[in-house]
Formats: structure tokens, C-alpha cells, sequence
């Protein structure tokens, strides 16, 4: 037979059970200033909003699993700009939530939060997706790789370094801008290894090759083609390639500056795009007069169709693109007229040719 349960532990469910009451008899706590109720509301209702639990598994994840849809408050406390507002109990967050949208409700198991719609669809392949294209935009940090197909019958490898040589001559200073060429394959195809100069990428994406006369394909290595290619590298090659990325990837840590305010890096100021988003109401507009709005027409100025996208520009302010799917910033022109603007664009061409601080 067990044995009785110690008195202790025959005294803890009683102690769980009246808890609710106990917290419910607590004298009430000193009133909040109205502006932290206010980003204390505006922070919940942003971790249960379309924009953030289609890409947040976590909290996708535990709605999902309570059958009425409820989350736990004591999962929001977690969180740490909930922790930065100075937050530590659920009751200042059930108070700030009056007239939300979002319900609350408090039973022997404690606080709970819930939306009133259903949970969207999760992008599971979100944060996947971003890996990869961010390890796709360094793939070729040491040096581009391609590969060149469709080579005619009697074109010797050689053929190809001498007249590769000659396009990049005045683009790349390296003694040996061509630093590998395999052999040709029984597939009339073969990889090159290019050393690095600034443009790189965007200098190979738009070449076109002629050798002795004959248009040849040529293709910038991802994935598979990548593999097969560093893999016909000499060990001296992969190993100067890996020191030469090292360097450019260093390089990319250098402070930028965009009108006259400077960031570590280009991540920060992403960072700081985000963080103007954040913080607006769908259709706020920015204060032309304000520092985010200079900042931010800086930034749009790197946009590939800025001049097209900027023309007769009036203001701007923040809301859901024209998918409904996401917050964005949005160009007006005056009456009403406008259009969303993608500052990822932006952000990625200021990446590629990042505006260093002076040293």
C-alpha cells in the first residue's frame, strides 16, 4: 500500500486552489501612468495580431494547443519588452487590456489572454526562407563562382581564363582574377573561381561572355552547382577564398552613416526601420519635421525605382501593405493617393555598396 501523502503535500492543492481568491483580495495596485498601460496594450495586442503569429511558432504553437483558444499570461511575462515596461504580474496587463479587443479571464489555473478571431495560417518557412537567402548573399564572399555551359566542341578551359581575364581587367586589380578554371566535362561545362573585387555579384549577374566568337552560358553557382564546384578546388584555393570572405564579412561590420545618423551596421539599421514601424498605429503618419522621417526618406532614396516611386511625394506613414499581410511604410501624395514601398529593397542595396562611416 502507498503511503499518506505528507501533510505538506496534502496541503499544496488547497494552497493552488486559493490562490485566485488571495491574488482577487490583494489591495489594489498603485494606478499606472497612462502611457504604459497604453504600450503595455499596444505590445500585447501585437503578440496576438495577424502580423506577428503568422511567423511566431511559439505562441502559434500554444494557442493552437488550448481547445477555446486561450494563452496563458504567464507566457507573455516572459517576454522581454513586456519585462522592459517594468511588468512582473498579470494584473496590470488585464488592466491595460480593458476595451481591447482581446479577452481575458482568470480561473484556478491563472490569467489567460485570447483573440476573438481565428488563428491566421503560420509561415512556417519564414525564418528558413531568411536563412537561406541570407546564406545565399554570402555564398560569394571570397570570390564569385560560376559555371559555364554549352561550351563548343575544340574550346580548350584556357580559352575561356584568358578571355574571363579580359572582361574583369578593369574592374578587378588581383594579379590573378581568374584564380580557377576546371577542366571541360563530357557535358561541354566547366566552373570558375573568380577572385573578389567590390560589385562583384552584380558586376557577374549582368555579363555576358564571348569567347572567340561564341556566346557562352554562364550561371553564378547556389546550391548543388555550388557544391560540385568548390569541390573541384585546390585546398591552397578554398583556403584563400575562406580568408578573403573573413575579410569582407569583417568589412561589413564597419559603422554606416544615413543622414547624419550613424549605425554599427547595416543590421542596426534595420533594426531602427523596424523599431519606426513598430511603434505606429496603422495609418499614423511620420512628422515631417521628425528625425525618423529624414532617416527614413534617406533610406527609400536607395530604393531600384526610387525616382519613380518618390516622385511628387507629400509625406509618409506607416500601415498594411497592399496584401493586408504585413505594416510597411507608405509614400502619399496628397487627396488620398499614395503607395507602400518595400525597405527591404532599400536595405539590401545598401548592403551591397553600405555608405561607411569616415574613420
Amino acid at each position: 500500500a502507498k503511503a499518506p501523502a505528507s501533510p505538506a503535500k496534502a496541503a499544496a492543492s488547497p494552497a493552488k486552489a486559493a490562490e485566485t481568491p488571495a491574488k482577487a483580495a490583494e489591495a489594489p495596485a498603485e494606478e499606472k501612468p497612462a502611457d504604459l498601460k497604453a504600450a503595455t496594450k499596444k505590445q500585447v495586442e501585437y503578440y496576438l495580431s495577424d502580423e506577428n503569429l503568422c511567423r511566431d511558432e511559439f505562441f502559434h504553437k500554444k494557442i493552437s494547443e488550448n481547445v477555446e483558444g486561450w494563452l496563458n499570461l504567464s507566457f507573455i511575462l516572459g517576454c522581454k519588452k513586456i519585462q522592459a515596461l517594468g511588468i512582473v504580474k498579470e494584473a496590470p496587463i488585464v488592466e491595460a487590456l480593458k476595451g481591447s479587443h482581446l479577452e481575458t479571464k482568470t480561473d484556478d489555473d491563472g490569467t489567460w489572454i485570447r483573440r476573438t478571431e481565428p488563428l491566421p495560417e503560420l509561415k512556417k518557412s519564414a525564418a528558413g526562407r531568411h536563412k537561406q537567402e541570407k546564406k545565399k548573399s554570402t555564398s560569394h564572399d571570397g570570390g564569385v563562382m560560376m559555371k559555364v555551359t554549352a561550351v563548343p566542341e575544340g574550346m580548350q578551359w584556357m580559352d575561356i581564363r584568358d578571355q574571363m581575364k579580359e572582361v574583369v581587367k578593369d574592374v578587378c586589380k588581383s594579379k590573378t582574377p581568374v584564380t580557377f578554371v576546371s577542366s571541360i566535362t563530357e557535358q561541354r561545362e566547366c566552373f570558375l573561381a573568380m577572385d573578389m573585387f567590390d560589385q562583384d555579384l552584380q558586376f557577374f549577374e549582368a555579363m555576358e561572355l564571348e569567347v572567340k566568337g561564341n556566346k557562352l552560358e554562364t550561371v553564378i553557382c547556389y546550391g548543388q552547382d555550388l557544391i560540385k564546384g568548390l569541390a573541384k578546388l585546390p585546398r591552397h584555393v578554398v583556403k584563400k577564398r575562406e580568408l578573403k570572405a573573413k575579410d569582407r564579412q569583417k568589412a561589413r561590420q564597419k559603422p554606416i552613416v544615413i543622414n547624419g545618423q550613424k549605425f554599427q551596421a547595416v543590421g542596426a539599421l534595420r533594426g531602427k526601420m523596424k523599431e519606426i514601424i513598430h511603434n505606429r498605429s496603422d495609418g499614423e503618419e511620420i512628422p515631417s519635421e521628425s528625425p525618423d522621417y529624414g532617416l527614413v526618406c534617406a533610406v527609400l532614396k536607395y530604393h531600384p525605382r526610387a525616382e519613380v516611386k518618390m516622385k511628387d511625394m507629400k509625406g509618409l506613414k506607416v500601415d498594411k501593405n497592399e496584401g493586408g499581410q504585413s505594416r510597411c511604410f507608405w509614400i502619399l501624395r496628397g487627396e488620398g493617393a499614395g503607395e507602400d514601398i518595400s525597405t527591404k529593397k532599400c536595405l539590401d542595396a545598401i548592403e551591397a555598396n553600405p555608405p561607411y562611416a569616415e574613420s
